[in-house]
């Protein structure tokens, strides 16, 4: 095989990096768009619990926004921690922390981004996004209403809209390992 006949399998199946974090190539992000339940309401914690579940190869998760065989119905419409709470159960789905509230949030969010792992937090006026990591000082960030887009914000500005709507939630999956998006592979679903 030529050499840049491998370099191109290489750079086209190996995550694409800023800083430390891993990031899911750009069309899977596409798939975790925020979407209106039967309630009329959005789903962005839904999604963004989604985001990180097929991050980090977690199926039960991953599959959150959708009907599926083995996982059950789709989860949808809006939510708050004792719905995170049940819903998680009901689908064993394994979470390490789904409820930290106040002043040590984020020391759990950064703690998290460290290791790779992807993280649905509060962010703004009751909405739910997701951090996929940091570079330096700054985080990076992907909005399910915008899930094409990494959006990188100051520390200052992370920790003002993070904790703007009653001090800020999190939803960090108990994981192992790299993310799955770290390492060549299939594309889901091909096999």
């Amino acid at each position: 095989m030529k050499w840049w006949l491998a370099l191109l399998f290489v750079c086209s199946t190996v995550v694409a990096t800023a800083g430390d974090a891993y990031l899911m190539p750009r069309d899977q992000f596409e798939r975790f768009r925020n979407r209106r339940g039967p309630r009329g309401e959005g789903s962005c914690v839904y999604a963004s619990i989604s985001m990180c579940g097929a991050h980090h190869g977690v199926p039960s998760a991953e599959f959150l926004l959708e009907n599926h065989p083995t996982y059950g119905p789709a989860v949808l419409d809006g939510s708050w921690p004792e719905r995170v709470e049940r819903d998680m159960a009901s689908r064993k789905v394994p979470v390490a922390i789904w409820n930290v509230e106040g002043s040590q949030t984020p020391d759990w969010i950064d703690w998290a981004l460290d290791r790779g792992c992807y993280v649905a937090i509060t962010y703004g006026e009751g909405h739910m996004i997701t951090a996929v990591g940091r570079d330096g000082a700054d985080y990076l960030l992907v909005d399910n209403n915008f899930p094409g887009e990494v959006r990188r914000v100051t520390r200052d500005t992370f920790l003002r809209e993070h904790r703007r709507h009653g001090g800020g939630w999190c939803v960090i999956l108990q994981t192992a390992g790299p993310p799955p998006w770290a390492r060549a592979q299939y594309p889901r679903g091909r096999q």
